[in-house]
């Protein structure tokens, strides 16, 4: 009986270590999928990707709101 337990033990510890081995890796990078730096708003802080940030003067915005406070 204990024979059983511990053959069944190894095919389900094999089982899961080949369908880790199998999963795709996730980067550990900046959390973005499109590569994309993310940037912060000057004003309120929120982060926000870069292609969509609104530059002016060196600072860089959120919205258009925040430029003209």
């Amino acid at each position: 009986m204990i024979k059983l337990i511990v053959i069944m033990l190894l095919v389900w510890a094999g089982f899961a270590f080949f369908r880790k081995l199998r999963e795709p890796t996730v980067s550990k990078g900046t959390g973005n999928k499109s590569g994309q730096k993310i940037v912060a708003c000057s004003v309120c802080d929120t982060h926000i990707p870069e292609s969509e940030a609104i530059i002016q003067n060196g600072k860089i915005y959120c919205s258009k709101e925040h430029i003209e406070e």
